[in-house]
């Protein structure tokens, strides 16, 4: 027995060479406390509400089953959808809970009535993979395979239509403020403003689909792609880093599921058990036996300390900590300059704060710009001045549709997240001698008419010229002032 266990990790270690798997015995790391058998059906989901302390989990029939976070107390037993649950989320107030069906049918359960208060189907809808509430829980949003929809909370309005990709949707999350949603269709990641529905960012993940996406405290969002490489993006005013702080190669893509300060992450999807990785050091720290059936998904309870993992084998286990230290160590990992891993686990803000490397401006050493944020700089008008400041005013000249952007000049962002319209917005421009002196507009969005566009008007007193710059989510075009002092 102890022999063909022994094998059975080495034929797993075979294919996990990056990591250190951590064998424990004797009651350390994580023991089985619990086992709930009261479904029927294949768990299929599974979440938790740390405002009303529940622990919320569905099955392939459509059941919900509801228990209370800090004892696991059963306390409801929910008959809502006709097919297998695949999404739960709440509102803000964790008051709501939304769920759905990848046939197209969507429920949204009120938690002080107990009655389910709201509910949609229409088999337009299948496909579905995600549904959350949007800003101030007045709306949401939901898929149906490579369409994005969005209608009111309290379905009373229309379902509207609000982009349609060549990929399908896999996944998405949205920020815990309401006002960002951010998607995964085929191997890229969007960024959406909620407000408005503009896209504003599109980043390349790799050369995979991919399938699922976590955000850790608003500051990091995690990915893992079909090629089985789980990447970190930091996240910080409404825009990912442009390239990952932080990857490791981790096989099939599995539901994540991090504890509070991201020093360990469960997953599932391999068989009959689930791992807990410390992520940042690469590091399987425990692989949990118990299921009869392939672990599906899982959540942390109150803290890390409490577990649970949900499998096809109709059950949920309720895991505890123990605090004894591993009794062997097996496989040492090897040494890897590249990426770069942390040393010891960080706290969220820590991660943010440490682990980008990429700078979001690349510069030559001609004063020259040639990617910002991951967009090419190209297009670049050339103007010769010969007074070291100048005023200049950016505007619309053509169509009002919406435009939001930025501009970049001489190492600095001098204007915010600017709505372009009729009005010509005055910018002082300070310029450096005998170099280049370069103005970007960066695309916050792109309107409801692409590509972004604006006019910028120069008059040095001479002559007064108009360029029109337009810029889309993959390059930025940009105006090259040439200062020359009058001798």
């Amino acid at each position: 027995m102890w022999n063909e266990y022994i094998s059975s990790i080495g034929r797993r270690i075979l294919i996990l060479p990056f990591f250190l798997l951590s064998l424990h015995l004797s009651g350390q790391g994580y023991q089985i406390q619990n086992t709930f058998k009261e479904s029927s059906a294949a768990i299929t989901a599974i979440t938790k509400n740390k405002v009303l302390d529940r622990l919320v989990y569905g099955n392939e029939k459509g059941n919900i089953f509801i228990r209370k976070l800090s004892d696991a107390t059963l306390l409801d037993t929910l008959t809502i959808h006709g097919n297998a649950v695949n999404t739960i989320n709440f509102n803000s107030t964790g008051k709501l809970m939304i769920s759905s069906t990848v046939d197209g049918e969507i429920k949204i359960y009120d938690f002080d009535k107990e009655k389910i208060i709201q509910g949609i189907y229409s088999p337009d809808y299948n496909g579905i993979r995600f549904v959350l509430f949007s800003i101030a829980d007045g709306f949401i949003y939901f898929n149906s395979k490579n369409k994005l929809y969005k209608t009111r909370s309290d379905l009373s309005q229309s379902v509207n239509l609000v982009s349609e990709f060549e990929d399908s949707l896999f996944t998405a999350v949205i920020t815990t403020d309401r006002n960002s949603l951010i998607l995964a269709t085929g191997n890229k990641l969007l960024v959406m403003n909620t407000r408005s529905d503009q896209l504003r960012q599109e980043i390349t993940a790799g050369n995979s689909n991919i399938e699922y996406l976590t955000l850790l405290g608003d500051t990091l969002l995690a990915s893992w792609s079909n090629d089985g490489i789980i990447r970190f993006w930091p996240y910080k005013v409404g825009q990912l880093a442009i390239s990952p702080s932080h990857w490791f190669k981790a096989g099939s893509p599995a539901l994540m599921n991090f504890s509070s300060d991201a020093s360990l992450m469960v997953s599932g999807n391999t068989g009959n058990w689930a791992r807990v990785w410390n992520p940042f050091n690469k590091v399987i720290k425990q692989e949990l036996f118990g299921h009869k059936g392939k672990v599906n998904c899982s959540v942390f309870g109150e803290d890390e300390k409490s577990l649970f993992t949900a499998s096809a084998d109709n059950s949920v286990i309720q895991w505890t900590y123990s605090e004894l230290p591993p009794i062997q160590t097996l496989i040492p990992a090897p040494t890897q300059s590249i990426p770069a891993v942390l040393q010891k686990p960080l706290a969220i803000a820590e991660i943010k704060d440490s682990i980008i490397s990429v700078p979001d401006v690349i510069m030559t050493v001609e004063n020259t710009p040639i990617m910002i944020q991951g967009r090419n700089v190209i297009g670049t008008e050339q103007v010769e001045v010969s007074s070291p400041s100048l005023t200049i005013f950016v505007y619309d000249n053509s169509y009002v549709d919406g435009d939001t952007m930025s501009l970049y000049f001489n190492g600095k962002w001098i204007l915010d997240h600017y709505g372009v319209t009729k009005k010509k917005m005055p910018v002082d421009l300070q310029f450096k001698a005998n170099t280049n002196n370069f103005l970007v507009l960066f695309a916050n969005n792109l309107g409801k008419s692409p590509p972004n566009t604006a006019a910028v008007e120069i008059n040095d007193g001479q002559r007064k010229r108009i360029f029109r710059l337009s810029s889309d989510l993959k390059s930025c075009s940009a105006i090259n002032f040439i200062y020359k002092p009058e001798n």
